[in-house]
Order: structure tokens, then sequence, then C-alpha cells
């Protein structure tokens, strides 16, 4: 009996020492957008653009979607102040009046 116990225990520390601890580094690929940044403007501004023809309030919106998709909020505030600011703000001046 004791011979059939050491043989397992034989077995058991075997194994346990060609275990090996050191996992692998999983190599996660970067998740690929389903659309590039120049695409997702054009979904945004075909979307959204009607819609701001419609009421004032939907360029600010545009701008600010184009702000995420861009994931630079200066730049694109200064994009927004250079196209749309000017325009923006004739529609309100002539909303108020």
């Amino acid at each position: 009996m004791r011979t059939f116990v050491a043989r397992i225990m034989t077995v058991i520390l075997a194994s346990v020492i060609a275990q090996n601890h050191r996992r692998k580094k999983k190599t996660r690929r970067k998740r690929k957008s389903l659309y590039s940044k120049s695409e997702k403007n054009a979904i945004i501004d075909s979307v959204i653009h009607p819609w701001a023809d419609e009421h004032w309030g939907f360029v600010i919106v545009d701008g600010v979607l184009h702000a995420l998709n861009e994931q630079d909020p200066v730049e694109s505030f200064a994009k927004f102040l250079k196209f749309n600011a000017p325009e923006l703000l004739k529609r309100i001046l002539k909303e108020i009046r």
C-alpha cells in the first residue's frame, strides 16, 4: 500500500512540477471599427444635415457628434467655430427678430 501511495504522490508531484505557470500573453487585436472616421463623418452629415436645415439646434448636435468621432475636442471646436458658428449665429439672430 505504501508503494502505491508513493507512486501516486510521485505522479502528482511530477504533474505539479511539470505545469507551466507562465501564461502566454494573449495578443489582443485592436478592434477595428466597421467604418473609418471619414465614413462616420459622412454618415453624421447625411443624417444630421437635413435636420439642421429645419432647426439650428441640430447644427450643435452635428458639431458634438463630429467632435466625438474625431476624439480631438480642441481641433473640433476650432473647426466648429470656423465652419458653423457664423451661419449658426445668423440663424439664431434671424429667429430672435
